[in-house]
């Protein structure tokens, strides 16, 4: 085998000296050291890049600035609590750091016994000691199946290959010294024990840090905790009376369900208006800019005439700059606060809890057919006072960041210097210098206000007077403003007036086998059930049902809808002339594109002449939004017209009752109703893979695991045509064609130099797209959820690295050859391991001590960031919304690339952790650099919107058994091809041994997973009663820290005590209770202000929660404020100014909100994104020409279905956009963990 085919990559390392590993090692520590200055020089002057958690997110998430000093920067990463890298990261970036340091528990043992054993038993009296040049002889032919060569010290004998670290590894043994190996055996079998030990101690732990994370009463408050996604529901179940009565068994019952539509072609339509909302408001800034940059012109030449004809010198430096300051002022007070104009707010995108109460309010009134055309006077809520002062600029102090609201151009020298000589840059956010209060939302143009919205909020509150906490409506029932009315609390159940109407009657004959005997019970019957016409739908016709069955042929047909007209054809193109831009720019100078041939066109090819149609970008933009948007309303309040997907959110009331849905056997039908999936976070459901059917999934999956497994084998044929292009005299010899460039020196020297960095770019470039590609592989395959989607990346990546980056460069031949050489010689697995593994152990050593100096190092720069931040934003970024966007995301992890690249460190460590005993000291020294650098990054830099509770630990464990499988599969080839003196094996019962071994590792791993399975993903019922204890703990704790505790209320407590332990659900929104003539407390609910830095307030609802709220909120008031002033203290640095106005006094966590807040956010969390959303601002730079307010008066003349805004923004001296607020249509309430 090892004699045909090219060798990998890694068989080139054989016998590396020295001199040569010194070398490579001194390449990696000259870019370690280089990237660690640059970052330790850098770092506490750039906070954006690298340390923006420290003010750019919610309070919650914030961690204190390092210290300036190196070493104490490095004390404080160590020092930094896990609990708190839990709370501040999530489970995810926890269970990551926890790995990497359980790779540091594996290896830091095993160097201190197994390197002073093994390297002394392979190098004394080994066959060589040159350990430090390379004697290897080119002549010499080495049988391939003799790993040990010939003996050294013979004179007579032919010299040894083996050279360099190689001389520290197995196949320095002499023969006649083979029992030597038996110490290789005693080391392996304690290896293998050792990591079991690890793996199962670390399974404890997972399990039960997984268990108290879950359990945390800040946890048990969130929809996701609560919530299962049940998919493969059958028809006659696919109802919520039916899902109701199924599943009201389980303790607490049900909150809410929504039931899932197919709502794919409203989505389809949604996706497009996104687009050419984008292309339209990038055409609008583009030509308001235009025709500024035309008047600086002109004013420019006109100033210079005039200064030629009064023979006067031109301005002087000063005088120049001091005009841009003006100007730059101009542009500052155009973009605060309230200056602007607006068109087409229908003021749906809910800023506060104020306006969502609105909704609800709203919604009932459509409930009950009452019209209400006015909103309810709110006043200024809590929620107000935090991410809202966007709207009157980002907080106060950041003048002192000096030039903010000036983009970055020309070079180093126009970046802005900031507080304590950091060197930052706004991107065109400009600071206020007071706060402004929110442009109210009321209008009286607008009298509707959310009359037009489709009523999402369920029926009045009389009807809800069921449920403890929350409401008792689905999706469909919000939409259609109907209530299914439960007739009491608990399991309930079908009516049935005999025992005969359960029982079958149908005769059996003999020949059919397939039914059981006659006299038996009907097959379960949902509530609600009313026979063949259930659940409403109409007949199918016999092509339909035939259709159904068909892969791609069952996708329902939408009734047909008659939209309006959305625009007057009349103001299409400014026909009456008198435009603001027409002064400064002509016609052909406008923004411009062409028009794709056939609707699944991608957006981003590009057009070609006289084959595209060329139109004006402003004026086709403005027809098509104009359309999409009115046809998006009425589609979202026709939700009926969408067929129901056979899938469903359900919410219960109680945490356990959610987990033992998951685990309960739910239908009496294989594969019907599953799977069931808990910990489910509304922003995280990948709502286009909602409408996929059961079958469509199975496909997906198997074309995604075909793909996948293809990529595997055949991704060596690309790298490998990448480094073919290297050598030009290989080009002309293997292409005749390409003679010519031989024959002329000036073009072989230029190719030869682009041969010399194309294969460099080329196999950067294929390894980087192959994330992206795994990422659409599962999305494809039908994952429903973001975490689901991750998993399965990390176990495509995985496998791709695993063959790609170990077996490949191992290998001495390619992929496919040696699939061939296995077809033909099952067996000889083993065999071609230990022949060719030994050989690629030096490649091994560089490889990692590279990726640890380089990687970790690279973390810390944070280079993608800086490039990112000083030079694309620059360039891309051109309007408001995307220096907005850019100026507020952080940089995230995707975990499932992450964790591969580290598990497969982790296996090839592993594998060579005994044939080549010293790769223990590189493993400690990657993993320790990368658990650094990536610690320091989770704390200071990345942020984590998106967690899955931790899952991919165990996965990236029971990854890391394959290195142990491999070592061992290498071992039992490597034993059996030892020959002693004679020529015969002289290993064989370690070859034995270690063949049990196998077999006894594998069958511990599969006793692991199904000991510890259950627990990776469930909570166990012992844990509910401690949990209810926390709560309450939890609960009373808050209330002392904010002031709202008073011993006098023990009494009304008790009061309420036996009300609770009777069984009685009753909601604190309930008004059928309360006779004091208040009906629905939350209708006049107001939250109370001041209490804006409480980071957990988990107060419960109930009438005891209100009053002692409410009736002591006076007294309350003084210790809140005390206690929010002492935390305002610690943030009165300049440099957080910007995060204090994105995010200071809001609450951005569930915690903080009421039991009837938080209800009103759950109701609408899990209906469909396509439902849910709303039209989006069309967000320009305001001009002192009056182009932006000329161009909003024309798209209001055209439709009135157009939202377009210029608040908040403006151009400054250089005719750059800066902006002052947030987006209009962004909702506050959005930033809300659910």
């Amino acid at each position: 085998m090892a004699e045909s085919g090219d060798q990998g990559t890694a068989q080139r390392n054989q016998g590396i000296t020295l001199i040569a590993f010194v070398t490579a090692l001194n390449v990696s520590l000259i870019v370690f050291g280089v990237q660690t200055g640059f970052f330790l020089l850098l770092r506490n002057k750039l906070s954006r890049i690298f340390k923006p958690k420290t003010y750019l997110v919610p309070e919650r998430e914030r961690t204190e600035s390092p210290p300036s000093s190196p070493w104490g920067l490095v004390s404080t990463v160590f020092r930094f609590p896990d609990r708190e890298v839990i709370k501040k990261c999530g489970l995810d970036a926890y269970f990551f750091l926890r790995y990497l340091q359980t790779l540091l528990v594996i290896f830091i043992p095993m160097a201190v016994i197994i390197i002073p054993i093994l390297v002394p038993v392979n190098y004394v009296g080994g066959l060589s000691r040159n350990f430090s040049a390379n004697t290897t002889d080119n002549g010499i032919n080495i049988n391939s199946t003799d790993p040990q060569g010939a003996d050294y010290s013979d004179p007579s004998a032919p010299k040894s290959n083996i050279t360099g670290l190689d001389t520290l590894a197995w196949g320095n043994v002499r023969k006649d010294q083979t029992n030597r190996y038996w110490a290789h055996l005693i080391m392996a079998v304690l290896v293998i024990i050792w990591v079991c030990g690890v793996f199962f101690a670390e399974l404890r732990v997972y399990i039960k840090v997984r268990q108290d994370w879950l359990t945390t009463a800040e946890h048990r408050l969130r929809a996701s905790a609560t919530t299962v996604l049940v998919s493969g529901i059958p028809d006659k179940w696919l109802n919520e009376e039916a899902l109701r009565g199924l599943f009201d068994v389980f303790p607490g019952g049900l909150r809410n369900v929504w039931l899932t539509r197919d709502l794919t072609h409203l989505l389809d339509k949604i996706n497009k208006r996104d687009i050419i909302h984008k292309q339209l408001e990038e055409a609008q800034t583009e030509l308001i800019r235009m025709a500024k940059k035309e008047q600086l012109k002109k004013r420019e030449a006109d100033e210079k005439q005039a200064r030629k004809a009064s023979k006067s010198h031109r301005p002087t430096k000063g005088e120049r700059q001091e005009r841009q300051k003006r100007e730059d002022d101009a542009a500052k007070q155009q973009a605060e606060g309230n200056q602007g104009i607006s068109s087409g707010d229908r003021h749906e995108v809910a800023h506060d809890l104020g306006d969502a109460e609105a909704e609800v309010k709203t919604d009932h009134h459509h409930g009950d057919h009452h019209h209400d055309d006015h909103r309810p006077s709110t006043g200024r809520s809590f929620v107000t006072s935090g991410f809202s002062k966007i709207t009157g600029g980002f907080g106060k102090g950041v003048d002192a960041m000096g030039k903010t609201g000036q983009e970055i151009l020309g070079g180093a020298k126009n970046i802005s210097h900031g507080i304590d000589n950091q060197i930052e840059t706004t991107n065109g956010f400009l600071p206020d210098e007071k706060d402004l209060p929110r442009p109210s939302t009321q209008s009286s143009n607008h009298p509707q206000g959310l009359a037009s919205e489709e009523r999402v909020m369920g029926p009045p509150a009389s009807q809800r007077e069921h449920y403890r906490n929350g409401s008792s409506i689905s999706q469909d029932t919000m939409l259609k403003g109907e209530s299914v009315e439960m007739r009491h609390f608990g399991n309930t159940t079908r009516k049935a007036d005999t025992l005969e109407d359960m029982q079958q009657h149908e005769t059996i004959r003999w020949y059919q086998f397939w039914k059981p005997p006659a006299g038996g019970y009907v097959s379960p019957v949902p509530q609600g059930y009313e026979g063949d016409d259930f659940p409403f739908k109409k007949e199918k016709t016999l092509l339909e049902k035939i259709k159904s069955f068909i892969p791609f042929l069952g996708a329902p047909e939408l009734e047909p809808i008659e939209y309006p007209k959305a625009y007057n054809e009349e103001r299409l193109e400014d026909k009456d002339g008198g435009a603001e831009w027409e002064k400064w720019v002509k016609k052909s100078k406008r923004p411009t594109h062409r028009l794709a041939i056939f609707e699944w066109t991608p957006s981003w090819l590009p057009g070609l002449p006289f084959l595209n149609k060329k139109v004006d970008t402003i004026y086709w933009c403005r027809q098509e939004l104009a359309r999409l948007n009115l046809e998006i309303d009425i589609d979202q309040k026709n939700p009926e017209r969408y067929p129901l997907m056979k899938s469903a959110f359900i919410q219960f009331n109680h945490q356990v009752a959610a987990h033992m849905a998951c685990q309960s056997v739910t239908h009496h039908i294989p594969r019907h109703m599953a799977p069931r999936t808990v910990e489910i976070s509304p922003n995280d459901v990948l709502w286009e893979n909602m409408a996929i059917s059961w079958w469509a999934e199975w496909l997906r999956t198997a074309a995604a695991v075909a793909i996948v497994a293809g990529m595997i084998l055949l991704w060596a044929f690309p790298v490998a045509f990448t480094s073919s292009i290297s050598q030009v005299s290989t080009l002309t010899d293997t292409f005749p064609w390409l003679s010519f460039i031989d024959k002329n020196k000036t073009i072989h020297n230029i190719v030869s130099g682009v041969t010399g960095v194309l294969p460099a770019v080329l196999l950067a470039l294929l390894l980087w797209l192959v994330p992206i590609i795994m990422g659409f592989l599962a999305g494809f395959k039908g994952a429903k959820t973001g975490a689901q989607k991750t998993e399965t990346v990390q176990k495509f990546y995985f496998a791709f690295l695993f063959v790609q980056i170990f077996l490949v460069v191992s290998l001495a031949s390619g992929v496919l050859q040696t699939l061939d050489y296995l077809a033909n010689n099952p067996t000889g697995i083993a065999d071609l391991l230990a022949e060719n593994l030994p050989k690629a152990a030096n490649y091994f050593f560089s490889y990692m001590i590279l990726q640890a100096l380089s990687v970790s190092s690279g973390t810390l720069l944070q280079i993608g960031a800086l490039i990112n931040w000083y030079i694309i934003a620059r360039i891309m970024n051109k309007t408001a919304r995307n220096k907005w966007f850019t100026n507020t995301k952080l940089p995230e992890v995707n975990w499932g690339t992450t964790f591969p690249v580290y598990t497969n460190f982790a296996c090839i460590a592993l594998i060579y952790s005994v044939v080549a005993p010293i790769i223990s000291i590189f493993a400690i020294i990657t993993f320790s650099l990368l658990w650094m650098a990536n610690r320091y990054a989770m704390i200071y830099v990345n942020r984590f919107t998106i967690d899955t509770g931790g899952v991919l630990y165990p996965q990236a464990i029971n990854q890391t058994f394959t290195g142990l499988y491999v070592m061992e599969l290498c071992l039992v080839g490597l034993f059996f091809l030892v020959r002693d003196e004679n020529g015969e094996v002289a290993c064989a019962p370690q070859a034995i041994i270690m063949i049990i071994t196998i077999f006894l590792t594998g069958i511990y791993q599969i006793l692991l997973n199904n000991s510890f399975g259950p627990l990776f993903r469930y909570l166990p019922i012992t844990f509910e009663d401690e949990a209810v204890l926390r709560d309450e703990a939890f609960q009373r704790a808050q209330e002392r820290r904010l002031g709202l505790d008073d011993r006098d209320d023990d009494t009304s407590d008790k009061e309420d005590a036996p009300r609770q332990q009777d069984g009685s659900q009753n909601n604190s929104m309930d008004g059928a209770d309360d006779k004091t003539g208040r009906g629905n407390k939350f209708t006049n609910f107001k939250p109370v202000k001041g209490i804006v830095h409480a980071s957990t307030w988990a107060a419960r609802g109930g009438k005891s929660t209100y009053d002692r709220t409410f009736g002591k909120a006076e007294k309350g008031f003084k210790n809140v404020t005390k206690y929010r002033e002492e935390r305002r203290k610690k943030d009165l640095e300049a440099q957080r100014a910007i995060g204090e106005a994105l995010y200071g006094g809001f609450h951005d966590e569930i915690e903080d909100l009421m039991p009837e807040e938080r209800d009103v956010l759950v109701k609408r969390a899990f209906m469909h994104s396509a439902l849910r959303a709303k039209r989006p601002t069309v967000w320009i730079p305001r001009d002192d020409l009056g182009v932006s307010d000329d161009e909003i008066r024309r798209t209001r003349e055209f439709s009135e279905h157009i939202w377009i805004s210029n608040e908040g923004t403006a151009l400054d001296s250089k005719v750059r956009v800066v902006y002052g607020r947030a987006p209009p249509d962004f909702s506050e309430l959005d930033i809300i963990t659910l």
